[in-house]
């Protein structure tokens, strides 16, 4: 199998490599490649992974100094790590979101809408590459939103596209903190899921063969305290377990109130079923705003954070090189401390992909793909996040799923908005952007979203088509 990283140089993916070298993915041959912009972070990527304990078990061959069509000649298996534009336009427009009294983030809002438009020509030109160097490989797409851009390569272009997230295995730590009050992850979920991306909710689950829903149950009836039961590690910053705890609180909410289990707790889906709370929250938190509602963190502010993430990651990237000089028995392989050395069991959702697609074992994984009917109560064509079945044909869709009726308006809405702005991207078409926009399904229709949208749009003017600016005389 020849496995091609663009993006190659996110740290993430050390372990993702290791992962799947212990696994056996490659225990018959093949090659990993490394592929980023900037190559002194590749270099040092293949540096590190040539001296793991892995590797010395599995001398496959590595490769970073290449070209794009280099790194995608004869691939079997594409995937893609990257933040489309800088940080600091991201962090800026997810504040203009907030500020505006919607929701902010990378991935399910207008400030993720955005950012698809800025990954989209990337997205296309590695897959329009694809079809000349490997067109029968598969595309895994890692950059935010997800389900918006790998919707629209499968659109757009005969490449077999889906979208991954490292939320996959967040309801094996979720679940497991409501149900058991430990705070660990438990590999023995086995569920089914369906929805979006950032909002899917399990359709039907077992924990080592118990039925998942049967444990929750018992769980919340018999330990109405359990958010006080939830174990903590000592050194956790206890803001961090009281964002934590409340996220699992609106779990549990959505649970009770409209029969639906949160797949994982990412903020800015579940933030949909509480919308004015989320937004007044964030703002008595990180805004200052004023009677325009545009004075949010101040201009200094925003500066100094967007400064202090570049000297973060600089940072990161130094300590990263300098591990990457040392020799193996130097490098802190086994420290807590350092999350991007952990190999966890089994590896994330691309290490099950691999393992699938190798032969080891059929895994399962929740994935973005364009509804084919196997999601039944919902339209076809849409964009939306269901469970397949990996194996060495490649990725099958699981049949038979359902969106809970509790959030189905909800859910297939934003999925209707998401499938609009895949097109759009693909077009690069303004009147298509506006009515994305406008299927999206809080406030769309009020002069404050369009105000957003206006803000959004200038601020993102330099990374976008610039078809895109035509956007304005439809506001």
């Amino acid at each position: 199998m020849i496995f091609t990283m663009i993006g190659g140089g996110a740290h993430r993916l050390l372990a993702t490599s290791r992962s799947a070298l212990r696994e056996g993915v490659f225990a018959n041959g093949g090659e990993m490649r490394f592929y980023d912009l900037n190559e002194q972070r590749a270099a040092d990527m293949a540096a590190l992974l040539m001296k793991s304990p892995e590797y010395k078990a599995c001398p496959i061959k590595i490769s970073w100094k290449l070209t794009l069509d280099e790194a995608l000649k004869d691939a079997d298996l594409v995937s893609v790590t990257l933040l489309a534009g800088p940080a600091s336009l991201m962090n800026l427009q997810n504040e203009l979101g907030w500020a505006s009294g919607f929701i902010g983030s990378d991935n399910v809002s207008y400030p993720g809408a955005f950012l698809a438009l800025r990954g989209a020509p990337i997205l296309m030109n590695v897959a329009r590459r694809m079809e000349v160097m490997c067109p029968n490989a598969i595309l895994l797409d890692f950059a935010n939103p997800v389900g918006v851009l790998s919707a629209m390569v499968r659109k757009f272009t005969s490449i077999r596209c889906y979208g991954i997230c490292e939320g996959h295995n967040n309801h094996g730590w979720d679940l497991t903190r409501i149900i058991t009050g430990d705070n660990r992850y438990d590999p023995g979920y086995d569920v089914d899921v369906a929805g979006i991306n950032h909002l899917s909710f399990i359709v039907r689950g077992t924990l080592n063969g118990e039925n998942v829903f049967d444990l929750l149950d018992r769980r919340l009836a018999s330990t109405p305290d359990w958010p006080e039961k939830i174990k903590f590690p000592s050194y956790q910053d206890p803001r961090v377990s009281a964002r934590m705890i409340d996220g699992l609180k609106k779990l549990v909410e959505i649970y009770e109130n409209r029969h639906a289990l949160l797949f994982s707790t990412e903020g800015d889906g579940y933030a949909h079923f509480f919308h004015e709370e989320s937004v007044q929250s964030y703002s008595r938190l990180h805004l200052d705003v004023n009677g325009d509602g545009l004075n949010f963190n101040s201009s200094r502010t925003l500066e100094a954070e967007s400064a202090a993430g570049l000297a973060s990651r600089a940072k990161a990237n130094e300590e990263f090189a300098h591990f990457a000089s040392l020799s193996t028995e130097e490098i802190p392989w086994s420290d807590p401390a350092r999350h991007v050395f952990h190999v966890t069991d089994k590896g994330d959702v691309q290490v099950k992909i691999l393992c699938g697609l190798a032969g080891i074992a059929k895994t399962r994984v929740a994935v973005s793909s364009l509804n084919d009917g196997n999601v039944v109560n919902a339209p076809k064509g849409l964009a939306m996040e269901f469970t397949h079945t990996v194996d060495k044909d490649g990725l099958h869709p699981i049949t038979g799923l359902e969106v809970p009726m509790g959030v189905y308006g909800t859910v297939t809405s934003l999925a209707v908005h998401q499938t609009m702005l895949a097109h759009a991207c693909g077009t690069g078409d303004a009147k298509d952007l506006y009515e994305a926009l406008l299927a999206y399904p809080i406030g769309s229709d009020t002069k404050a979203a369009k105000d957003l949208w206006r803000r959004l749009l200038r601020s993102a003017g330099d990374y976008i088509a610039p078809s895109f600016m035509e956007l304005e005389k439809y506001l």
